[in-house]
Order: C-alpha cells, then sequence, then structure tokens
C-alpha cells in the first residue's frame, strides 16, 4: 500500500465540476487498471526466472531473482523522496501518473523482448550442458545440480540477468511513483476522502484478482507473456490518466525532513511504536517468501494454474475489508492486529506441511486476511498514536521500514534461504518454510507481549509521542 499520503480537510479539487458525480466510478478505474498491471507480473515472474529452460524459464539463481524483486523496494525507497516535489509544486498529478505508466509499458516491453531474444542461447547452452553430464539419460538431481553451476550456463543466465536488473529498476521506480499517484489522485478528488476512499483502492484489488484469472486463463505464466501483459496494462493506465480529474499542484511541498518522516521520530520514545515499526518490518521481510516464491511453491505441488489460486487471496482480502468495519478496528486494535499476524503464522504451518488441499484451503486465504487484519489496521493505530502534525511523517517511517528496507531484506533473506535448500532445480519448500514460521511464531509472541495501543480518546488528537509508555 502506498504511504505517506493522507487527507486533508478540503482537498477535492475535481468533484464540483462537470461529471462531479461520476468521479468516484472514474478513480475505481484507475485503481482497477493500475493493479491489473502490477498482479500481471509480480505473482507469477520468480517461477518464470527460475524454471529451467526445458520448462520455459531463464534458470537464474535464486540471488538473482531476489535481486530483480528488489527492485520493487529500491523504488519503493526513492519515490517517496520525489513525489512531494513533482506532484506539490510542479506538474499535475494525473499528467506525471500518465508519463510514468507509459514510461513503466514501454520500460516492461523492452524487458519482455530482451528475455525472447536471449532465451534460446540460455537454453542451448543448458542443453549442452546436460549432455555432457547424463547423455542421453534423465539426469539426476545432483547431475542438474552440476548443470546449474556449469560456467556457461551460469553466463548465458548472467547476460540476460544484468541488462533485465537494469530494466526493471528504473521500471519500479516509475510504478512506485505511479502507485502513490494513485492514491494522491484519488484523495484530492473525492469530496469525503477519509469515506469515500477505501471503496475506490478495492478496486484496486479486483484488478490484481482479473489479473491472475487472465493470466491462468489465456497466457503462459512460465514465460515473458506475463510481462507483455503487465506491459499493456501499464500503457492502458498510461492513456487512461490524461482523461482522469485534474489534479494541479498545490503550490507547497513537503521538506526531506517531512518526506523521510524525521519529524515523527519524537514518536520512538514510545515503546509500543517501537515495537510496532519492528513487527511491521519483520512480517514484511518474513512475506517476501510468500510474495516471490508462493507461486513456484504452488506449481511445484502440482497445483494447477497456480496464478489463479493465488487469487483466493486477494478475494478473502476483499471481504474481510468489507467486515472490518463492523469489527470495530479503534476498539479492538491490538487484538485484531493479531489475529493477522497469526494469519501469517498460520500461512508458515500450512506451507511446511505441504498438504495441497490444506494449503488452497488454509495458506493462501491467510495471505490475505493477514494483510488486512495488520495493516490496514495499523492505519487506524498510526491514526491514534501519532498527533494530527505527525501523521504523515509517522507513515513516511511505515512505508520506508516496511516497503522499502523490508521488502529489500526479506528478498534478500528469502533468496538466501531458498538457495540453501535448492538442488538443481529442486527445493525443499518443507525445510524452507519452518524459517519464516518461526520467525512470524516469535513475532506473534513479542507483539501479544510488548504491544499496547494508546487508549481512544475519540477526539482524532492521536496519542502524544512524547508520552512515556506506562505497560509492563
Amino acid at each position: 500500500m502506498p504511504g505517506g499520503v493522507t487527507p486533508r480537510k478540503g482537498q477535492a479539487v475535481g468533484v464540483h465540476g462537470a461529471g462531479g458525480r461520476a468521479v468516484p466510478a472514474r478513480l475505481s478505474a484507475m485503481m482497477l487498471l493500475f493493479y491489473f498491471g502490477l498482479g500481471a507480473w509480480v505473482p507469477t515472474l520468480s517461477t518464470y526466472l527460475m524454471s529451467a529452460p526445458t520448462r520455459g524459464g531463464l534458470n537464474f539463481t535464486t540471488q538473482e531473482v531476489g535481486w530483480l524483486y528488489s527492485s520493487f523496494a529500491f523504488g519503493g525507497m526513492l519515490a517517496p523522496l520525489v513525489i512531494g516535489l513533482l506532484t506539490d509544486r510542479l506538474f499535475r498529478a494525473e499528467v506525471v501518473l500518465g508519463v510514468t505508466s507509459l514510461l513503466s509499458a514501454g520500460l516492461l516491453f523492452v524487458a519482455a523482448t530482451w528475455c525472447d531474444e536471449n532465451f534460446p542461447t540460455g537454453a542451448a547452452a543448458y542443453h549442452a550442458a546436460v549432455a555432457r553430464e547424463a547423455g542421453e539419460a534423465v539426469p539426476t538431481p545432483e547431475q542438474l545440480a552440476r548443470v546449474n553451476d556449469d560456467p556457461e550456463v551460469r553466463r548465458a543466465a548472467a547476460v540476460t540477468f544484468g541488462r533485465l536488473f537494469a530494466l526493471m529498476l528504473p521500471y519500479c521506480v516509475c510504478m512506485q511513483l505511479a502507485m502513490t499517484l494513485t492514491t494522491v489522485i484519488g484523495l484530492r478528488n473525492l469530496a469525503d476522502p477519509s469515506a469515500r476512499f477505501a471503496g475506490v483502492r478495492l478496486y484496486g484489488t479486483l484488478g490484481w484478482i482479473a489479473a491472475g484469472l487472465t493470466v491462468g486463463q489465456f497466457f503462459r505464466a512460465v514465460s515473458s507473456d506475463v510481462l507483455y501483459l503487465a506491459a499493456a496494462g501499464s500503457a492502458a493506465i498510461g492513456v487512461y490518466a490524461f482523461t482522469l480529474p485534474g489534479t494541479p499542484p498545490l503550490g507547497t511541498g513537503r521538506s526531506v525532513s517531512e518526506m523521510l518522516g524525521l519529524k515523527a521520530l519524537v514518536l520512538f520514545r514510545d515503546r509500543s511504536f517501537v515495537v510496532f515499526v519492528v513487527v511491521a518490518f519483520v512480517s514484511t521481510a518474513m512475506n517476501q517468501f510468500y510474495v516471490v516464491y508462493g507461486h513456484r511453491y504452488l506449481t511445484d505441488h502440482g497445483v494447477p494454474r497456480a496464478e489463479q489460486v493465488m487469487t483466493i487471496a486477494q478475494v478473502v482480502e476483499v471481504g474481510c475489508m468489507f467486515a472490518l468495519p463492523a469489527l470495530r478496528p479503534r476498539d479492538r486494535m491490538k487484538g485484531l492486529m493479531l489475529v493477522g499476524l497469526g494469519g501469517y503464522a498460520l500461512r508458515g504451518v500450512v506451507m511446511a506441511i505441504g498438504w495441497t488441499p490444506l494449503v488452497v484451503a488454509v495458506g493462501v486465504p491467510m495471505h490475505g486476511m493477514g494483510y488486512t487484519f495488520f495493516l490496514l489496521v495499523a492505519q487506524t493505530y498510526l491514526d491514534r498514536e501519532a498527533p494530527p502534525h505527525l501523521r504523515a511523517s509517522a507513515q513516511g517511517i511505515i512505508t520506508f521500514v516496511s516497503g522499502g528496507v523490508g521488502v529489500w531484506a526479506g528478498n534478500t533473506f528469502a533468496a538466501a534461504v531458498v538457495d540453501h535448500y535448492r538442488v538443481g532445480t529442486t527445493i525443499d519448500w518443507h525445510a524452507t518454510w519452518l524459517i519464516p514460521l518461526g520467525v512470524c511464531a516469535v513475532v506473534v509472541a513479542a507483539f501479544a507481549a510488548f504491544f499496547y495501543p494508546p487508549p481512544d480518546n475519540n477526539q482524532g488528537n492521536g496519542h502524544k509521542g512524547a508520552q512515556k509508555d506506562t505497560k509492563s
């Protein structure tokens, strides 16, 4: 979720003109198109990158896959630094969204073309190495491990990786800018953003679901098709952006200290806030095991059309979002956040067990439940914890720690663990999932023991960050 943007009183600028009543529908279409393009590649790309050429993949190492997905995090760390300058001081938000989305489309198209051009070279090196190791026989796992370590095989994959990473890095910067801009445009053009934005953002989740279903039904998940489809989605939102309500610069911009969340550092005097930041960082890092390798895990377990099965998590997420207001998150904050963290831990248990029906029925849905009950309820916590003038800065800290550094650290750690338990093209998923399971179990226990949200004073002034936490 994009962070660092909070609705301001009287900031809606696009709802009073002609067609104002249609603005929520137009913004919902914006969310659907943007997240369709994102959902086309994020769940499935790792399987394509890690699979052997005999299965249509590029045979990347887990470290190379980790670096490619880390470009998402690098974009998340850079985007908050420039978004204020671009849309608060210089340009109309919908124009920047259109330009960055069209740039994203071009970069994705070139990336897909590059993968296609280099696949024959990598496949030839791989088949030659297999022939040297096994001849006409079926290679054993040990022989496949030596094939993957063959200098020519690794050289061919490294050439493909180098250019692909050079393309995905600027793409992810543009994509993270565009993601934040969808929030900016939504908040500034809704008459009552605090009440109506969640309903508009919901269509982004529906777009993600639609992407998974489209890939599974009409495209090859283990191929460059996912990049071409993502490019088409980015191009669609890029063109559509220029039809969105005008969102001119506000004439002011956040300072560097505000963009980095430095003004909210006073909140670290509160022990519960420190616990929350640490837990958000660790849980986001552990979540990368599922985000990056979930599709490969399901594929290895023989789940047909795994990309469609993974959309179950988003369907559960939608259901949880509808149920959340009735659960009174302001009154049951800690309990609901524990439910979310417990969902991540339960997902680890099920994934480690590896019984496919249980994985599909319980493990995959826990991803959507964990996201809703921890990360979305966390927004309520920040609203109560931080005084009004520090809320945006506090959100900036969480965005940087979890969406930036946490994702990068998680990608790096998950890649190291998967690589440790990978022999050739075979991965010991039971041993792999015991690691995030153990970490998530510790996180749940620590959160239960040390996190105490502030009382709800019902005045929207938040908890004074300078106050000392009196809970023992």
